[in-house]
This record gives C-alpha cells, structure tokens and sequence, in this order.
C-alpha cells in the first residue's frame, strides 16, 4: 500500500492551450506519469482542430460524406451529440463555423492582435441533429459545409481518462478542469480554488473535492478583440455568435470532468436564472456562477464542497 504521508510525484507537461498538472501517489508513479505523457502527446495529435493531419480535421473536411472513425472519436463525437440532445441544443457541438467567423480560427497562444471580421454565421440550424452515427459501422457523417469543435468536452475527456491511469489518490488539472480521485491523505478532500474572473489572484471559494471533476467555463478568459468589441470562445447557438450572457463565469462540480465542463457551459450560456436552475436540477451536479456585475450566485448544496 503506498504510504500518503509522501509527497506524490508530480509532472507538469504543456498541451491542449493549457498548463497541464499531475500529481500521482502511486508506488510505480514515475512509469504512469510517463505512460500518462505519451498518450496526452498522441491524444492532442489526433482531436486537436488545429493540426491539419488530426483525425479530427479530417472529419470536418469530409463533411457531407460517410467517415470512418476510430473508437475513441467515434465515442466523444456520440457523447457530444446525447449531450447536444440532452441540453436542448443549448450545447452545440456543431459550431465550428462560428468560432472560426468570431475570429478563432487558429490555436488561442497565436490569436494576439486578431480582429474579426463578421463575428457571426448564421444560427438556427441545430446542426446536431443531422449528425449521423453508425455505432455498427463506427461511422460518422457531418453535413455538408459543417464542422465540429469538440473543445472542453474533449478536454474534460481527457482529463478523466489521465486520471484512471495514475491510480488512486490522484489529481489531474488541465488548465482548471481538474478529476480529483481519492483524497490526499486525512484532508477532507483535494482543495481546488476557484478564481475571481475580475481578480485573478483571488479565489471566490476553496473547494473540497473528491471523486469529482471540476470544470470552469469563462467569457472572459479567453476573448480577443472584434470589430464590435471583445469576442470569446462560448457561441451561443441560438445566434451564431458569441455569448451575450449575463453570466461571465460559471464553475460545475460533476461525477466527471466531462459532465463538469458540460454543466459550466450550459450553465453559462443560460443565463444567471435558468444558469443556477440547471445547476440545481442537475443530479450530482452543483456549482458557482458569477455575473457581469461581479455578483456571485451558488447551487443550493456547494456549501457540501466547502471545507
């Protein structure tokens, strides 16, 4: 049995636009944090949209024809889809066109200076719902003129995934979506700040977690100049443009990082009272948002998360 009262071994890589953080306890640590690095390295080759020979890339560009899907895209790309249906189409997997008319077009460390030109498409068209999937054939085929940007659910994917390989307890923080297993020794969880999006050095709330993903969704982290003011990365799809919600931030504790990221998104582009609603109708699922006046709203059991 390993013994908590070491410090775990601990290795930080750079991938997915995100510092990425290990921390393992396991006795044989040092050879799961490398087989955790290998398959983060290969696992960012294949879903990243930005790398032109990624299977995901390749997928975009065959929309409107039949494409042969490995399992692992063919599971997240079935994920995404149950999640596009189960939220109303208020999460969207199918607005790539959007991003890239917002102005995100390429990886975000290289968006510096960019301004966009139009910073909206078309919306309405729930695109999701003519995404066809062929689980007996592991088939995926997009509609025509139709891409798919998998963004913080693939992150949070892989997030849980690094987690099932370093053991029990453990930690994985990729850029602030964070899988907590266990608990580091007689703590009564892994504590996961969460940041003012005003303040950054400031945490709004510690929270205790364990067993849980934690996820943030934000308008203001990732924005960049637009003709008509600040764009970001959040499309609401019911406009085809950026989100104009009140909610600037939203953190979600899920069973999964997945779900985390999922419910954060959701939450925010809902808007302050349907937001917090969704958080609190959501099984297992609570959460912190934060609105565009700096006020500050909880689900009604986080106070379960605070120590």
């Amino acid at each position: 049995m390993t013994s908590l009262r070491q410090a775990p071994s601990r290795r930080d890589l750079r991938a997915m636009n995100s510092e990425v953080e290990l921390l393992c306890f396991a006795s044989d640590a040092e050879r799961r944090l490398d087989r955790a690095e290998r398959w983060l390295a290969a696992f960012e080759a294949r879903f990243s949209r930005f790398q032109p020979p990624s299977e995901l890339s390749r997928l975009n560009r065959a929309a409107g024809r039949s494409f042969q899907a490995s399992p692992a895209l063919f599971a997240l790309v079935e994920t995404a889809v149950a999640l596009a249906r189960r939220s109303g189409g208020v999460f969207d997997l199918t607005v790539l066109g959007a991003l890239e008319a917002a102005g995100y077009n390429r990886s975000f460390n290289t968006l510096t200076g960019l301004r966009s030109e139009t910073g909206r498409v078309a919306a309405g068209d729930q695109g999701w719902r003519q995404v066809a999937l062929d689980p007996k054939a592991r088939s995926i085929c997009l509609p025509a003129g139709v891409g798919i940007d998998l963004g913080g659910i693939a992150k949070g994917w892989a997030v849980d995934r690094l987690a099932s390989m370093l053991g029990r307890p453990c930690l994985v923080n990729g850029g602030g979506d964070v899988r907590a297993v266990g608990r580091p020794g007689d703590a009564p969880g892994w504590r996961v700040g969460v940041a003012d999006p005003f303040a950054a050095e400031r945490d709004l709330a510690v929270l205790a977690v364990e067993d849980r993903g934690v996820a943030t969704s934000s308008s203001l982290r990732r924005s960049w100049a637009g003709a008509a003011g600040r764009l970001h990365h959040l499309i609401d799809p019911q406009t085809g443009a950026p989100s104009r919600s009140d909610v600037v931030q939203c953190t979600a504790v899920a069973t999964t990082t997945l779900l985390a990221d999922y419910h954060a998104k959701v939450a925010l582009l809902l808007g302050a009272a349907a937001g917090l609603a969704h958080l609190n109708d959501a099984p297992g699922t609570e959460g912190l948002i934060v609105l565009a006046d700096g006020s500050v709203r909880r689900s009604r059991r986080l106070s379960a998360y605070l120590p």
